[in-house]
């Protein structure tokens, strides 16, 4: 039996964990655009 306030705990983290690598990822994304986008312009 898992008691409710752990449970969210570990939820809030799995889903803050899943949310950070995924922003993460955009963030890198976005950078290597905005790069190969700055290049092209010059």
């Amino acid at each position: 039996w898992v008691t409710p306030p752990l449970f969210d705990q570990k939820t809030t983290t799995a889903i803050f964990s899943v949310a950070y690598g995924i922003l993460r990822r955009l963030n890198i994304c976005y950078r290597t655009f905005s790069l190969k986008h700055n290049e092209e312009n010059k």
